[in-house]
């Protein structure tokens, strides 16, 4: 018996027919459509605590939530067009945390996906201070953490995957980690001396979880002062891309057997 072997580019399309095809997609706060509430419309409705959108056979859902002392701030879930920052606005105060200790106060932002994603492109930009000398205990300092959730669940806080805040990251920025209660920690990324420098990219930071396919993940706004403070959403979207479904998977791979035909002498 002799065996037939196809070419390499036989092969390398089988793989891909393994694989199915690994879309991307993107969701926007200002030019995709939001539904919230009772209304649906071009963007994310000012100030709503919760609203949904489908994109591309994708359904997104998101939610806001204040924990401990936090109060939303100004302009908090806004649209700013321009300066103070601009973009999608993420907006707290009275959310004073001792970064030593754990974390308490702060303004929760939650996403949740009708399948598995892959997070692949989510920057937050303005994570400032208004001082340039941060032992002045009075003012602002933005912090922001992160975790993602394999299903549509989220577990207690700190249990998820960590968030990677190391590409790419502002040069004024620095990381570090929280305890978040039940022997668990966040990481986040904190500013440096500022002088609220809005929209800088030295103050903008980007995080994804790997290779992880999650359903879920939740942003945790906060500071080390009780004074307002913002972040935006860079460019007020952020990217996925869908995790193929196993079973189609499984169908592309057992096509690789046909590649290899076998003819008798």
């Amino acid at each position: 018996m002799n065996f037939r072997l196809v070419s390499p580019l036989a092969v390398a399309l089988a793989l891909v027919a393994a694989r199915t095809d690994a879309a991307t997609t993107s969701f926007s706060f200002v030019t995709d459509t939001w539904t919230n509430g009772a209304t649906t419309q071009t963007g994310y409705k000012d100030g709503a605590t919760s609203g949904s959108m489908t994109k591309d056979g994708v359904t997104l859902t998101f939610t806001s939530s204040l924990v401990g002392t936090a109060d939303p701030a100004t302009r908090n879930l806004t649209y700013v067009p321009s300066a103070n920052p601009t973009g999608f606005n993420f907006a707290t105060q009275d959310d004073a945390n001792n970064l030593n200790g754990s974390l308490l106060h702060y303004q929760r932002y939650d996403f949740t996906f009708s399948q598995p994603v892959l997070l692949i492109n989510l920057g937050i930009d303005d994570i400032d201070s208004d001082k340039t000398d941060l032992s002045v205990g009075d003012g602002f300092r933005d912090a922001v953490a992160a975790e993602a959730f394999q299903g549509q669940n989220f577990g207690p806080m700190g249990s998820g995957y960590d968030a990677d805040f190391s590409k790419n990251l502002g040069s004024s920025l620095t990381l570090g980690t929280i305890a978040a209660g039940s022997g668990q920690t966040l990481n986040y990324v904190l500013s440096g001396p500022a002088g609220n420098p809005n929209n800088a990219p030295a103050y903008r930071a980007y995080f994804d979880f790997g290779t992880h396919a999650i359903q879920s993940f939740s942003l945790y706004v906060f500071s080390d002062r009780d004074n307002a403070h913002r972040v935006s959403l860079f460019q007020s979207l952020f990217e996925i891309q869908m995790v193929p479904e196993p079973s189609s998977a499984l169908l592309g791979l057992a096509a690789l057997p046909l590649l290899m035909r076998r003819r008798r002498k």
